[in-house]
């Protein structure tokens, strides 16, 4: 090829020639790139907004029905025998929903061998959290001992190693969003590099021309000139303006579901540990919930507290909460998140008076008031879920919107760049024959 350039190059329409050569398969190169970057860009938001995101949602919305469930499993056990028939329903309808948001979140994530081998054994360890409610259920109404222990057995199960399956699955939602956009930017820079390179092979061919014919301007060369700088330009703008709104909805949308999960999380595992405290009288277990209440609010949330939230104000009290609250940013999510701060401090509330009352008169508030705060916190939780989660889609959405018709712009102008460099360098070719 080189050899055949050279002996091209001898004569001034060879030298045209072996330009056009130059210059068509730079141009070439450059819609093959930006085709692979633009389909790359536009296959990773689509894999964003068809996979990622909605496996993080369904991921979180399985985590506040498994916490559902153990609320009313736990309820109904410590009714008595025969149990509460209304918590025992519950409970059955929360289990049914768990494992059919376990088959969804199984669909979406594809081929992820890693990801299925968690939701496996979370499959796993929720039949075997059932078998613990069934056998302590079981032994509750036969009068046999071990009730207490089978039930124990299964909240902690739940607080324990499902939660951390749970949470396995979130990083890796979110390991899957830094591959999408470390491979998407690379690509994007290698194609809109090659374009800016074929733009200053363009500016060369134009100066070879006008040096030998002494014409100052090709017109059809200036125009694949300007075509291929804005492919580059299209494909650049598309790449940042999809990760713009990636980031957006990584930091309004995404961030805020993993923190919200994160108080959900800790809510069942403060709730878990009263729960067993109660059942077995421990006072470690008792001082375990405190600690993980702490983290949630280092203080009484009060009605000035929830004022200062709904308002967009900071709150008085420190913890997780708090961060909730702070990172609301329009009416509905202030809203929401003072919603929250109510329903969960009328939990702690119903903790203490489950604390100060009698044996008998304790397990009946866990059973009514306990169940039924805990049930309005998790509540509460989903909804600051719900507004987090449309944040975090509406962002991907706006990713997918900003690469649209990215593929077409980045094949199509350069390959007409490439006809008008080819029509401009024949029409000096042309003029020595």
């Amino acid at each position: 090829m080189t050899r055949r350039l050279r002996g091209l190059a001898a004569s001034t329409p060879g030298r045209y020639r072996a330009w056009s050569i130059v210059v068509v398969v730079t141009l070439l190169a450059t819609a093959v790139a930006g085709y692979v970057a633009a389909r790359q860009l536009a296959d990773a938001t689509d894999r964003l907004e068809a996979n990622t995101g909605p496996v993080l949602v369904a991921t979180q919305d399985l985590v506040a029905t498994l916490s559902e469930a153990d609320a009313a499993a736990t309820a109904a056990f410590l009714s008595g025998a025969p149990e509460d028939r209304e918590q025992r329903g519950v409970y059955e309808d929360a289990l049914d929903r768990a494992a059919r948001q376990l088959e969804e979140v199984s669909s979406l994530i594809g081929d992820d061998d890693t990801t299925h081998a968690v939701l496996a054994d979370i499959s796993v360890q929720l039949a075997r959290y059932a078998g613990l409610v069934e056998a302590a259920r079981a032994r509750n109404l036969d009068g046999t001992p071990g009730a207490e222990q089978d039930l124990v057995a299964a909240v902690e199960l739940l607080a324990g190693t499902i939660s951390e399956d749970a949470e396995s699955l979130t990083e890796a939602t979110d390991a899957r969003l830094d591959d999408d956009d470390a491979d998407r930017t690379l690509v994007v820079l290698i194609a809109v590099a090659l374009a800016l390179a074929a733009a200053v092979l363009l500016v060369g061919a134009h100066q070879e021309v006008a040096r030998r014919s002494r014409r100052r301007l090709n017109p059809a060369l200036l125009a694949a000139t300007v075509l291929v700088v804005a492919a580059a330009g299209l494909l650049l703008r598309g790449h940042l303006g999809a990760r713009a709104a990636i980031d957006d909805a990584r930091r309004d949308g995404y961030e805020s579901i993993a923190l919200t999960a994160e108080v959900q999380v800790l809510g069942q595992r403060a709730r878990a540990d009263e729960t067993v405290a109660l059942i077995v009288d421990d006072a470690g277990r008792r001082a375990a919930a405190d600690a993980r209440a702490a983290e949630l609010a280092d203080a009484e949330v009060t009605d000035e507290d929830v004022d200062l939230a709904r308002s967009g104000r900071d709150v008085t009290f420190g913890g997780l909460l708090a961060e909730v609250a702070q990172r609301a940013d329009d009416d509905r999510e202030r809203a929401a998140a003072a919603e929250l701060l109510t329903r969960w401090q009328r939990y702690v509330d119903t903790v203490d008076d489950l604390r100060a009352a009698g044996a008998d008169q304790a397990r009946a508030i866990a059973v009514a008031e306990g169940s039924s705060t805990f049930n309005g916190f998790n509540i509460s939780v989903e909804s600051v879920l719900g507004d987090n989660r449309a944040q975090f889609l509406d962002g991907l959405a706006d990713a997918e919107d900003r690469a649209a018709g990215l593929t077409a712009a980045a094949v199509l102008l350069p390959l007409i760049a490439g006809a008008a460099a080819l029509g401009g360098l024949q029409l000096r070719i042309n003029e020595y024959r």
